[in-house]
């Protein structure tokens, strides 16, 4: 019995959702008519189907469950990797670690590869932890159950040097070689990704001709990688260099490359040349996107050129980009700076403010001391419901301090662990250094004792307190705090 037409799909089938969800109850019709429905592989179309080309790993997922508990089909490996990639691609590591656990099942028992592998070590690092990438890696190893490649080793790089630990690749290279794997162009760009996070640009540039000495040829993102580092750090000229070289060697720079050159003389307050750079761009016909603009009105917002903002807002309009919340909270941060708080409040009227505008008007109105404006952000972010970060929680205990409303301090503070959030070293010393100045020492030596039953180490919250001491008369037990700050061996 062949199957019908209707069910021979391959995974770059239309992702339209209906026509899945359409072929999946056909195909689960057959199975109750006959079992022979299932000799062809195309459980393993529909699931990689939903997976890559409609982009819904968890309906993938319902559906291998599916053909492993009802219908006693077990389908191919390269089915299982396929969503184990797609779970870890959308930052998905539950699914995809859920999934990871189903290979290893007594009915199932695929090893997994490299493929699977680096896709994990990849989607910890793209959530932000790459202490459980290594974690993982180190185990797979341990209990025999991968033999790294490059891949999977370049993958693991990266997750070195998001925890700064650029160091340990070297050891891991000795390994590499000992296993006499190749190294490749990948791999060399992102140990250089990790010398420039670190600062380290010598020995970026070192592992650069290192690179060029083993004869690998670089490409457009290795380029690119070296053109960022130096414009990041600065060096801009350097920046320009690694672009002419990498236009002479035949790669072509992609609007990457460039934006990394404007961000490079907009650090330098060389706007002149990051116009040129932008219009270089244009003339080349590439079509710009919201980030290169983004980055030239932090530029300009630096220099204070506000009305060349906002013609800039209006290219982007005439342009078809829409500006996002980074855009916005780019103008409003260079309003605040140059003291211009009001009209930033205004441009924040027209958009849906996240907790990074809320916290930057907060701190605009502080540094302002505009009470009244204070007391409307606060307002208006309630009203908003925005979940507050550290960062904010912080910058809201300075303003709320500014205008005297003590109760509404220590309000917050208390209720800091029913938000999620934890007092860092900053909340301590804004709450020490605002009790302090508010001569309210009894709550500062309160707020002082919480801080060292704390693991944090501040020196400044011990000059807070010491500084509030002194002010306040109390010269005895500021001593006394000046002696325990020396015996924890800190620098006053």
């Amino acid at each position: 019995m062949q199957p019908p037409k209707l069910i021979q799909f391959s995974p770059g089938l239309s992702s339209n959702s209906k026509k899945f969800e359409e072929a999946e109850h056909f195909m689960k019709t057959q199975m109750e008519k006959s079992s022979k429905v299932s000799g062809f592989g195309v459980w393993d179309s529909l699931i990689r189907g939903f997976c890559v080309n409609n982009r819904d790993p968890e309906k993938g997922l319902s559906i291998l469950k599916d053909c492993l508990r009802n219908y006693d089909i077990l389908p191919s490996s390269f089915t299982f990797c396929s969503l184990i990639h797609s779970f870890s691609s959308t930052r998905n590591m539950s699914g995809a670690i859920e999934v990871l656990e189903l290979m290893k099942d007594e009915k199932v028992r695929y090893p997994f590869n490299n493929f699977v592998c680096s896709s994990i070590i990849s989607g910890f690092c793209k959530i932000g932890k790459p202490e459980l990438a290594i974690g993982f890696f180190e185990n797979a190893v341990k209990v025999g159950a991968l033999r790294p490649n490059v891949v999977t080793y370049t993958t693991l790089v990266s997750a070195l040097c998001m925890l700064g630990r650029v160091s340990e690749v070297c050891d891991l290279v000795c390994r590499m070689e000992k296993e006499g794997l190749a190294f490749d162009v990948v791999f060399y760009s992102n140990w250089i990704c990790g010398y420039y996070r670190e600062g380290m640009l010598m020995e970026a540039l070192q592992k650069h001709g290192e690179m060029v000495g083993k004869g690998i040829n670089l490409d457009m993102v290795s380029y690119t990688v070296l053109v960022d580092g130096f414009s990041k750090e600065g060096n801009v000229e350097k920046a320009v260099g690694f672009l002419h070289k990498m236009i002479e060697n035949g790669s072509r720079p992609n609007l990457v490359t460039y934006t990394s050159i404007v961000l490079g003389f907009c650090q330098k307050g060389k706007m002149d040349e990051a116009f040129a750079a932008f219009k270089m761009v244009e003339d080349m016909g590439m079509e710009v996107d919201e980030f290169v603009y983004a980055v030239l009105i932090e530029g300009v917002c630096r220099e204070g050129g506000f009305d060349r903002v906002y013609q800039l807002l209006q290219d982007m309009e005439l342009k078809g980009i829409s500006p996002s919340i980074v855009t916005y909270n780019t103008l409003i941060n260079g309003l605040c700076k140059s003291g211009r708080t009001l009209e930033a409040d205004e441009v924040s009227k027209g958009i849906q403010g996240d907790v990074v505008t809320y916290s930057t008007l907060l701190h605009g109105y502080t540094e302002e001391e505009n009470g009244a404006g204070i007391l409307e952000i606060k307002r208006r972010w309630e009203e908003a419901g925005v979940c507050m970060d550290i960062v904010m929680c912080n910058i809201l205990i300075k303003a709320l301090f500014m205008v005297g409303a003590f109760e509404d301090v220590y309000a917050l503070y208390k209720g800091m662990k029913e938000m999620d959030l934890v007092a860092d070293s900053v909340t301590y010393c804004t709450l020490i250094d605002g009790y302090c100045k508010s001569s309210r020492i009894d709550e500062a030596l309160e707020i002082f004792d919480e801080f060292r039953k704390t693991l944090a180490s501040s020196v400044a919250c011990y000059n807070c307190m010491i500084n509030g001491l002194c002010k306040n008369g109390m010269v005895d037990v500021a001593t006394e705090v000046f002696i325990e700050l020396s015996e924890k061996g800190l620098t006053f």
